[in-house]
């Protein structure tokens, strides 16, 4: 008899006993972003280095890691579930790795769930990566991550105005947009008001920006799992901001050598589309499917993160 989907549409029982506690990763730090407010971050430093302090318990700038790997939760979450991948990394591949709290999420954002104007989340990564270059090292390589829509934000990320400075992109079973071929329309994660969305998008396309902070997309997480830390809900400039408005044009416009990776399990995408709809657009991209892995547990699969670790070392990274 097959299972039923499970009315979330993502399996978040995977990780309950996989995720470190709190006081078991590296501490939140602060940055400055170019409006002047105040952001949080993960840093994991390479082990092979330093520890997890600030830069100047290195021996040497020269014994510094010169790649930087910033990696970005997907939506309604935040830097906290990304540890495992973050560790992994920073201890077998020699990367240091950033994990953001992105504007809007985290314990304690200034507008949950919201940004300032459509494309912020950009503007904040950009300040992320200048601040660990003065307070950590002064890195060579920078590659962008992430994870479901934190896919979509690298994805838009690497095609704009960084895209000359990036390396590398890693997109980990990541969110291309609502009509791709890769996305199973009925999940049950995430829940649109169709009557908000299509009439802002209209109002958008006449420049009328006055009623983008009217929620418009809300997230179905089970009680047993939220913390007080989740974002339950977006609105339409958040919604806008964390993911690419044309995942075709982004990936056409990317240089840097891209691996995606997706489990075969995955609840919220069809897997097996990633790479006909991803490399027709980009051809430099790699694929791999993760036997057994889910939405969720992709960040936390030994598997997925040794992938990741042969890809950077195939490319010098």
């Amino acid at each position: 008899m097959p299972h039923a989907q499970p009315t979330t549409g993502l399996r978040f029982d995977v990780l309950v006993n996989i995720l470190p506690a709190e006081a078991d990763i590296p501490s939140l730090q602060s940055y400055t972003t170019r409006d002047g407010g105040t952001l949080s971050y993960r840093y994991y430093a390479c082990h092979h280095y330093a520890s997890h302090n600030h830069a100047s318990h290195r021996a040497t700038q020269q014994a510094a890691p010169s790649t930087l790997l910033v990696l970005l939760h997907g939506s309604s979450a935040s830097s906290h579930y990304l540890a495992p991948m973050a560790e992994y990394l920073a201890t077998s591949v020699g990367f240091d790795v950033i994990t953001p709290d992105l504007r809007g999420h985290g314990p304690n954002p200034a507008k949950r769930g919201d940004v300032d104007y459509i494309g912020q989340l950009e503007d904040d990564v950009a300040d992320l990566i200048e601040h660990a270059k003065r307070e950590h090292a002064p890195y060579e390589r920078v590659v962008i991550g992430g994870h479901s829509s934190g896919g979509g934000l690298a994805l838009r990320f690497a095609a704009g105005k960084q895209a000359s400075h990036l390396a590398g992109v890693v997109l980990l079973a990541p969110f291309l947009a609502y009509n791709a071929a890769t996305v199973r329309k009925k999940a049950g994660w995430a829940k649109p008001n169709l009557w908000r969305i299509l009439p802002l998008a209209l109002l958008n396309q006449m420049n009328v920006t006055r009623f983008n902070h009217w929620p418009v997309l809300h997230f179905n997480l089970p009680l047993a799992y939220r913390t007080g830390s989740e974002t339950l809900r977006y609105t339409y400039r958040m919604m806008e901001s964390f993911g690419t408005a044309d995942y075709k044009a982004d990936l056409a416009n990317i240089r840097a050598p891209i691996l995606v990776l997706v489990g075969d399990r995955d609840e919220a995408f069809y897997a097996k589309q990633f790479e006909p709809t991803i490399h027709l657009h980009a051809a430099q991209s790699e694929f791999e499917f993760i036997a057994g892995v889910s939405h969720l547990d992709i960040v936390v699969n030994t598997t997925a993160a040794q992938r990741i670790a042969l890809w950077a070392e195939t490319h010098g990274l």
